[in-house]
């Protein structure tokens, strides 16, 4: 069994984790300041303060980046994984979100399900990283369903174990989808506000 603790959505925040009973981080995107959307201030923000606070923690990190985090290559400690579309660690990361303005690592629906398809077509990993949600679970804002259609059909497709995801701040925190259980783990309401603590999730039960 692993012990994850997971969350996204912190824009800046960077929370003191008690790591001490768990095995993996997972970090569903979004974690650049939201005040500075510059490559350079991200870069600058990734290559120090999300370095040295990943540095401090004493276990594997594994990231998919949000439509927020506008760079995808960034100096990164030992315990720190990340990617937009790959499979790393056994564990699927994937950033793309249907289009919502003109924010990073959007794509229209059949580009989704093309992406996805590539990752997964020889292996399905059990656990996926995905900073958006799956259509019709964990997606609700403003009493609207905004999640990916493509994502909810790959994932009643493969059915793995876990999805975990973020980009929907006010998402319910947990559904099921089959035999698939969703987490959307968002931190920060939509005024940007802590309210929800990171979730401790238990998996290859």
């Amino acid at each position: 069994m692993t012990k994850i603790l997971a969350l996204s959505d912190m824009h800046g925040v960077l929370p003191v984790l008690d790591t001490t009973q768990i095995d993996i981080i997972l970090i569903a995107g979004d974690v650049c300041p939201a005040h500075d959307h510059s490559v350079y201030y991200q870069k600058k923000w990734l290559d120090v303060v999300f370095y040295d606070w990943c540095k401090k923690l004493n276990v594997p990190v594994n990231l998919t980046l949000g439509n927020h985090d506008f760079i995808d290559k960034f100096d990164a400690p030992k315990n720190l994984h990340y990617g937009t579309a790959s499979v790393i660690n056994d564990i699927l990361l994937f950033s793309y979100t249907p289009p919502f303005f003109n924010w990073a690592w959007m794509a229209p629906e059949p580009q989704i399900k093309r992406r996805l398809e590539q990752l997964i077509q020889k292996y399905s990993p059990g656990i996926w990283l995905c900073h958006g949600a799956p259509y019709g679970v964990c997606d609700e804002v403003g009493g609207k369903n905004c999640g990916s259609i493509s994502l909810r059909e790959a994932i009643l497709e493969h059915q793995p174990e876990l999805v975990i995801c973020g980009h929907l701040h006010e998402g319910k925190s947990y559904g099921e989808l089959g035999k698939t259980k969703i987490h959307n783990v968002s931190v920060l309401n939509d005024k940007y506000i802590w309210y929800r603590e990171p979730t401790v999730i238990e998996a290859g039960n």
